[in-house]
């Protein structure tokens, strides 16, 4: 196919495929301001509910490790088909689900079938783009899914307001189904497999199958301990077991031909800075997609729209902040942007625990706007650091590596929201979690030094 026939099938293929990226963001930020109308309906309790995050944001992790290898193996353009209407399907099952069981179940599927797509959806980018494009095509993709993820709960709200949190799932499945007839009719079939139309010579890629499960079974010990904290039992049993199967999961990479994690890239200083700095960030973000709609609603009487608005100030100002910190980064190195905007996002968590929850949501809102600044002016230039750490024939897997740690983040926040709350939502509850969250915060601040202070100079021929 020619430069002149892709750039025309540019506009409907990047649609199509931008169109199923949307939904795993925005399916997981959605969600929020319907927690607490979904507690209501089944009867379940502030841990319970999280878990419908915990568990979509794990699954996601441990497919994401997964799915970049069977599109490999089995076409990109196949694997994405198969992920939006499997999403399509499991969003249809979620919202006819009549038990919270069943309604669990569709949140992992909604996770696996959406990991299929996130990893197959760059790829596709990158191959219905001509080269000359491929920047500005990037640029486009990158914006709608960050906007997507910044609006879910704004869109979140005003749906279960409106029709409630069935909605929330009704909605996605004819943007799945558009996904699928658009890229299906439109993006080559060998899209994303070659470069210039020869099949690849050698054998397909093997999945680390012995990787994933350790590490699943690594990430259930650490989600029990953290729900069973203090109560002996299960928690008791999952804790002592996080550092065996954390050694034996190591052991396991280490040795591995094609790791889902490469351990050894933890020995880089600034790519271990950056992966920890981001996993806390994400804590923190997840944990207070949980405990600011259950405050808002449960304490203060808020509607969900209200709530919705309230997190527009984390997500939003985030999606603001990032272009600020990674142009300064370029000039003043990686270190300083980072530290910033870590020390920013401490002090609002700060501020949030100590008058949170006597607040008005539109002073929570402002609040969360700081944290959200302070979380996309250092979230750009970290990335920027990770990447940079690495040589360049691996950093594909560095990249799966970052964004496992962000999706861990994620999976660890939501849960230890919900393991601070408990069985009920309390003022002294809300607080805690706060509480906790600066601390996770200093921690971010503190590792944010470890990144590169210097400016990176360009040191390719010609550069």
């Amino acid at each position: 196919m020619t430069d002149s026939r892709r750039a025309r099938l540019l506009g409907p293929a990047m649609l199509g495929v931008a169109s199923g990226s949307v939904l795993v963001p925005l399916n997981s930020t959605m969600l929020a301001v319907a927690l607490p109308s979904i507690m209501d309906e089944f009867g379940v309790d502030a841990a319970t509910v999280s878990s419908l995050v915990t568990l979509y944001l794990g699954a996601v992790t441990i497919a994401l490790l997964a799915s970049g290898s069977l599109g490999d193996r089995y076409g990109q353009r196949r694997v994405f088909l198969i992920g939006v209407t499997a999403f399509a399907s499991s969003s249809l099952l979620a919202a006819v689900a009549p038990s919270f069981a069943l309604l669990t179940v569709a949140r992992v599927l909604q996770a696996l079938s959406g990991a299929l797509i996130s990893t197959t959806s760059l790829v596709l980018v990158r191959a219905i783009a001509p080269v000359e494009r491929r920047g500005a095509a990037f640029g486009l993709f990158d914006m709608l899914v960050s906007t997507s993820a910044a609006i879910g709960p704004f869109i979140g709200g005003l749906l279960v307001g409106a029709f409630g949190w069935r909605s929330l799932f009704v909605i996605a499945v004819p943007v799945a189904l558009f996904a699928a007839v658009a890229v299906g009719l439109v993006v080559r079939p060998d899209a994303g497999t070659t470069d210039g139309g020869a099949a690849r010579p050698g054998p397909r890629p093997r999945i680390d199958i012995a990787g994933l499960v350790l590490l699943a079974a690594l990430l259930i010990a650490v989600l029990l301990a953290i729900r069973g904290f203090g109560a002996g039992g299960p928690g008791l049993l999952a804790l002592l077991a996080i550092v065996p199967l954390f050694a034996l999961f190591v052991r396991f990479e280490l040795a591995a031909e094609r790791p889902a994690v490469d351990p050894r890239l933890f020995a880089s200083r600034p790519f271990t800075a950056a992966v920890l700095g981001v996993l806390g960030a994400t804590v923190i973000l997840h944990a207070a997609f949980i405990l600011v709609p259950l405050l808002v609603e449960r304490l203060q009487g808020g509607t969900a729209e209200t709530a919705g608005l309230v997190l527009l100030g984390i997500s939003g100002m985030g999606a603001v902040a990032a272009p600020f910190g990674g142009r300064l980064s370029d000039r003043f190195g990686r270190r300083r942007p980072v530290a910033a905007g870590s020390i920013c996002l401490t002090a609002g968590l700060v501020a949030l625990w100590l008058v949170a929850v006597d607040s008005t949501p539109a002073a929570i809102g402002l609040l969360l706007g700081v944290v959200g600044f302070g979380m996309g002016f250092s979230g750009s230039p970290r990335q920027a650091a990770a990447m940079d750490s690495i040589p360049g024939d691996r950093v594909g897997m560095a990249a799966g590596t970052y964004y496992t740690g962000r999706y861990l983040g994620g999976v660890l926040g939501a849960s230890l929201a919900g393991a601070v709350l408990g069985a009920s939502v309390t003022a002294a509850g809300i607080s805690l979690g706060f509480g906790l969250l600066v601390l996770v915060g200093l921690a971010v601040v503190a590792v944010s030094f470890g990144l590169p202070d210097g400016v990176r100079r360009r040191t390719e021929v010609g550069g």
